[in-house]
């Protein structure tokens, strides 16, 4: 006897959120409808980016005839949901159908259900669309396949025995397979014409990745109950479909995704910033020929500080906006200090430019949580994979709607350089950071100040960038020309072009390369001439420091002192509190994100642009490499630590930065730099020799003419390149220190090598090869880059390790995070989303090799660890720090961390020393 019929509708995709019915479900085919009107909906309707990132990466493909596939093509991304392996792991949906007459193997067989879909598409696509190339097979595998983060780590034989073994006893699954694929193609795909006609990109991986991250994005608006309430009851496919639609439509009102800003347009600067005179830098912008403007393009811009550089650029990708039609931008910044202020700006640019509109959302690097949209982390459906358990929608798509990653996809974005790093790493959901990156303006300040390591991975990430169609906007008053060419390489690469290497850079620069010409712009500064005296000098102990700082401000003025490490910024702030009662501020990275969100501000009220301070008015601004990176603040004197030429040049650009009237002693701007010396009278490179090359500190002493009884006079622009190339550039040292020098230069090139092959084991494959993404089976993915999910692997975007610890109390049973029990925490339920927020603005970044051992210790204490079953999503990547309510302090191999209100957290070892290597900058 034959088995009775199953309608197709009787498998489920999703599952309702607690509290519903037990059988309640939506069925596969609805979601997977669900997913295609998104994409339909996003096609027409949404951001301009969306549809231009497509047409971009299938260069060489009918590119029209794709859009109308697209909906169709994103529909199958769960054709491996009608399986034994997925629809077994629901108990009660899998009773429902054993009852329903399907037979289920006792044995569970753990295979993941986009795993299937990358296999079914693999093995049967061809059977179903007649002349379709293997590349195209290629692609729609690999994306659909992708769709939940990670591409299919398996081969294809391995998973295709396993379906096979999964679903022995039930001879259907292969045909209802096959037939949801025919109902699905019969109501989505267009009509009179093929798959094939289609043809094929000329860059397969470039495709791949689009159609990825659009894939995954439609996939979670699509698993949102809010927009899409189950159904699974009296209702057909074709009324279903119509439904479907008007629920997407909502869905992108919903999500401010339906586009309405006014096509992007450029006059001239002056019209952009009116009130702004233009400065030399920023009247080039408008002299670029506007057929320069028409592709993707890398320019880069070298200009000394205070020349208008973020206007600048912000100007340029607006031209290149009204030129290509799109009006999208991410603006990278090294650090989150930096980042915090870059937001303000951008945030008032662009709402002067479009007002409040839900479609014009910027977010803060900082920003993890914004309670409107965390909500509907409770509306997502449960679709989670049990054998993917990091991949189900209501978890991820939740870090991505809010929080960090969601820069990624919003038209107007800040962030640090490692969200973009991460577009060329191997973790999850890669493809999605590429393709909300795909077709934007990006934009990366400060792009001298990363290392050998984050170098390779920021230049194979702008192939990467190149080839998705993004033009690049890159920053820098102190760029080596070597590394200038560089970059112009690696972005010229994915245009299948070639950098003429041997080209000379003036000073200023703007540089703009595009596939098809290279033009150079130079041209006069806005401040003149900038001349400071720098006067090398001993390094004295903080004691010491301190005096010099009082007696500078004397007779009023403010002074900056940029110290290495934080604990040396620590010594000397307490010193200076015995000394003076005049305004002091320490700001370094280890105060909670709150205070040092307040530190930053203070110091741009006292010494900002729009400061109106008193030249009688003593201020002692003490800090670390915070200080030297994008701040806009202005002082009088500053005292430096030896540092790299370029880091001593552009922490020199706070000097005098701003027209003000100046104290009578400092009428001159002096750089005073601080040179550990040993009893020999030679410099001593090995307290900052984990932060600093000490090669490059060595040439940059030499370059300095390094003497403590020199001074000079440093004039700006025209010294810049000059120093910066007698640094970084490959021509050997002769005179005195000729032989340190020699000797230091061995162990620089072993740790450029070592650098460089870190940071390409992690790399995701290039975008210029000819072969699939994934060559039967991936590489394994990082499951995230907070090493949380991976067993503290991470995917690094910068050499070192770090770990993050909110400092908290614990008062009768609950987290506190003060010590009076004000904020209360419970620890018997996951925090709610005010105290989430609570937590992290409270977290301190540590770099210490001891604490973060004993963090990673799987054996570690309780305390140690969140008390929470579930360990809410932002919290994962940063740990509780238990203190003494007394003592605010805490003591974990052999570091003693103490919470000082004044100084941020204090490490010292347990016999109250401070001074050791590794400890953090």
């Amino acid at each position: 006897m034959n088995p009775s019929p199953i309608s197709l509708l009787q498998f489920w995709g999703k599952t309702s959120r607690a509290g519903t019915a037990e059988s309640s479900f939506h069925p596969a085919i609805f979601h997977m409808i669900d997913v295609a009107c998104v994409a339909e909906s996003l096609l027409r309707d949404g951001p301009p980016r969306v549809r231009q990132a497509i047409v971009t990466a299938w260069q060489g493909a009918n590119t029209n005839l794709l859009l109308a596939w697209l909906p169709f093509l994103i529909a199958i991304h769960d054709l491996g949901k009608i399986s034994a392996a997925f629809q077994g792991q629901d108990e009660t949906q899998r009773a429902r159908l054993m009852k329903a007459g399907i037979h289920f193997n006792q044995k569970v067989v753990k295979l993941y259900h986009a795993d299937i879909s990358a296999c079914w598409l693999h093995d049967q696509l061809k059977h179903h669309e007649e002349g379709i190339s293997d590349e195209l097979v290629w692609i729609l595998r690999d994306a659909m396949g992708g769709h939940h983060g990670r591409f299919t780590e398996a081969g294809m034989i391995d998973i295709r025995k396993q379906l096979n073994y999964s679903e022995r006893g039930e001879d259907r699954w292969k045909e209802w397979r096959a037939q949801t694929y025919q109902l699905l193609r019969k109501f989505l795909a267009p009509e009179n014409t093929t798959l094939a006609c289609i043809g094929k990109p000329k860059a397969i991986r470039a495709a791949t990745i689009v159609l990825t991250g659009l894939t995954v994005w439609c996939d979670w608006i699509g698993s949102n109950e809010r927009d899409f309430p189950p159904k699974s009851n009296g209702m057909d496919v074709k009324e279903y479909l119509t439904l479907s639609r008007q629920q997407a439509e909502k869905a992108l009102q919903n999500h401010h995704l339906k586009f309405n800003r006014a096509p992007p347009d450029y006059s001239t600067f002056q019209k952009l910033f009116p009130e702004t005179k233009p400065r030399p830098l920023q009247e080039v912008i408008d002299q670029v020929p506007i057929e320069s403007l028409g592709q993707p393009l890398l320019a880069i811009i070298e200009a000394p500080t205070g020349e208008g550089k973020t206007e600048a650029a912000l100007a340029l990708a607006r031209r290149i906006a009204a030129v290509q039609g799109v009006d999208e931008l991410f603006f990278a910044l090294p650090t989150m200090a930096t980042g915090n202020q870059m937001f303000t700006r951008l945030e008032q640019f662009y709402r002067t430019l479009y007002g409040t509109s839900g479609s014009v959302r910027l977010t803060h690097s900082q920003s993890i949580v914004v309670e409107e949209e965390l909500r509907r982390q409770i509306e997502l459906y449960n679709d989670q994979d049990h054998f993917d358990p990091n991949g189900s929608s209501s978890g991820t798509a939740l870090e991505w709607f809010v929080g960090p990653k969601k820069a990624m996809l919003a038209p107007f974005g800040v962030g640090t350089i490692d969200q973009v790093e991460l577009g060329g790493l191997n973790v999850r959901h890669y493809p999605l950071r590429l393709f909300g990156l795909a077709g934007k303006v990006v934009i990366i300040d400060e792009v001298h100040a990363y290392d050998t390591y984050m170098n390779v991975i920021i230049d194979h990430t702008l192939t990467w960038l190149s080839t998705l169609g993004c033009s690049v906007i890159l920053l820098s008053a102190t760029l080596p020309q070597q590394r200038h060419h560089e970059l112009a390489k690696a972005f010229l690469s994915g245009r299948n072009a070639v950098h003429n290497s041997q080209l000379q850079m003036p000073y200023p620069l703007l540089a703009i390369y595009s596939q098809n010409q290279t033009e150079q712009y130079t041209f006069g500064v806005f401040r003149q001439e900038q001349s400071f005296k720098l006067q090398l000098r001993p390094l004295h102990n903080p004691a010491g420091e301190a005096q010099r700082l009082v007696e500078l401000v004397s007779s009023g003025g403010a002074v900056a002192r940029i110290c290495n490490r934080v604990d040396d910024a620590q010594a000397i702030y307490q010193e200076l509190r015995n000394l003076t009662n005049g305004t002091c501020i320490l700001l370094h990275a280890r105060f909670p994100l709150h205070e040092r969100q307040r530190r930053e501000q203070q110091i741009g009220l006292l010494l900002g642009k729009a400061s109106q301070r008193k030249t009688s008015e003593p201020i002692i601004i003490v800090g670390t490499q915070i200080l030297e990176q994008s701040l806009d603040y202005d002082v009088d004197v500053m005292i430096s630590d030896f540092a790299p030429i370029d880091l001593l040049l552009q922490r020199a650009g706070r000097l005098h930065r701003h027209q003000r009237a100046r104290p009578e002693p400092h009428r001159e701007a002096v750089l005073e730099v601080a040179v550990p010396f040993d009893n020999q009278h030679k410099p001593e490179w090995r307290r900052w020799g984990a932060i600093y090359e000490p090669y490059i500190l060595w040439r940059s002493f030499v370059a300095l003419d390094g003497s403590t009884n020199n001074e000079r006079i440093v004039s700006l622009p025209q010294d810049y390149r000059p120093l910066i190339e007698n640094v970084y550039s490959d021509e050997p040292i002769e005179g005195r220190y000729a032989d340190e020098i020699a000797k230091v230069k061995v162990d620089y090139q072993k740790t450029l090598d070592t650098q460089r092959a870190k940071a390409r084991q992690p790399l995701i494959p290039s975008p210029l090869g000819k072969g699939a993404i994934v060559e039967d089976g991936g590489r394994p993915f990082i499951d995230d880059e907070s090493g949380e999910a991976a067993n503290w692997q991470l995917a690094k975007t910068r050499l070192g390790d770090q770990v993050s610890l909110v400092p908290v109390y614990m008062i009768d049973g609950e987290f506190s995070l003060d010590e009076g029990g004000t904020y209360r925490i419970p620890t018997d339920v996951p925090p709610t989303l005010d105290q989430m927020k609570d937590l992290l603005t409270h977290a301190v970044p540590i770099s210490d090799r001891a604490i973060i051992a004993a963090y990673r210790d799987e054996r570690r204490p309780r305390e140690l660890r969140w008390p929470w079953h579930d360990i809410p999503s932002p919290l994962r990547s940063m740990h509780p720090l238990p203190l003494d309510r007394q003592t605010h302090s805490f003591t974990i191999n052999r570091r003693r961390l103490r919470l000082d209100r004044d100084l941020g957290l204090v490490i010292e070892k347990e016999d109250g020393t401070k001074n050791w290597p590794e400890e953090d900058v």
